[in-house]
């Protein structure tokens, strides 16, 4: 099957890029057909790594593992050559890089769950918007409410789950989303 790539572009922050349910969600909506294009940087990927082993508690070659399976499924996702932008970014410091990443992308929109590090003084400038986990599936759902239904089906499957278990799982991260994915369902 040859590969649908969508115009719209996302930079997915690290903390996104963690709860693996969530994760999943996001990365099969970039699979064909493509609801939108991911990007990442090395600098995000290296966050996602440290962080599965810190806070998840993954073993390290379990986190190398997932970083390389993100890397060989979106390999057109690898934004490079935004250092030279990271000390022009006026957001929050420790997300200059994210921002670095998206304008060198020409990217749409962030994919984050820290807005507070994201004002829109800081993105409008560029024409980039801030998008929550939230906000994000939700609008993807309103893009194309099937390919997203058929997209979670698959997914609980795939985990050997009840579609309401994923959800659950989701709600945590994606509470207005879920609740019109179960409307959808009724």
């Amino acid at each position: 099957m040859i590969p649908t790539i969508n115009d719209y572009v996302v930079v997915i922050d690290a903390c996104v890029l963690l709860p693996i349910s969530l994760t999943d969600l996001v990365l099969r909506l970039a699979e064909s057909p493509a609801l939108f294009s991911p990007r990442w940087s090395r600098d995000i990927l290296n966050e996602v790594e440290r962080n599965l082993q810190s806070k998840l508690n993954l073993r390290p070659e379990k986190a190398r593992y997932r970083i390389a399976c993100m890397e060989s499924a979106f390999p057109e996702a690898m934004v490079t050559g935004y250092e030279r932008f990271i000390d022009k970014m006026e957001n929050h410091e420790k997300d200059r890089h994210v921002l670095a990443a998206a304008l060198r992308a020409k990217a749409d929109a962030i994919l984050t769950a820290n807005v507070k590090d994201f004002a829109s003084k800081h993105l409008d400038p560029f024409g980039i918007e801030c998008l929550t986990p939230d906000r994000f599936l939700v609008h993807q759902l309103h893009l194309d409410r099937g390919v997203v239904v058929k997209k979670l089906r698959e997914q609980a499957d795939d985990r050997g789950m009840p579609l309401g278990k994923l959800l659950e799982l989701l709600g945590k991260m994606a509470p207005e989303f879920v609740g019109e994915v179960r409307w959808e369902l009724r």
